[in-house]
């Protein structure tokens, strides 16, 4: 069956696969560690700029003033 279409059921090299790590390996990681430096330095956003971006969304956004805006929840009446 060497030479015939691969079925997926071949066997492996007997070896077993290595177990996966558990949180407090993988955040010990130095990959992880790298991760979580660069978002720390993406979202480090001065309040005032988000406060000012939050309130230009909200002025833009096409579901202002719209009660049955898709996200809106329906009020009890």
């Amino acid at each position: 069956m060497a030479d015939g279409p691969s079925t997926g059921r071949e066997t492996g090299t007997g070896q077993e696969a290595p177990r996966p790590p558990n949180a407090d390996e993988f955040e010990a990681r130095p990959e992880f560690e790298r991760f979580k430096e660069v978002m720390r330095q993406l979202l480090a956003v001065p309040k005032s700029e988000l406060d000012r971006k939050v309130g230009q969304a909200k002025k833009c956004s096409p579901r202002a003033g719209n009660p049955n805006a898709p996200g809106r929840k329906k009020q009890q009446a």
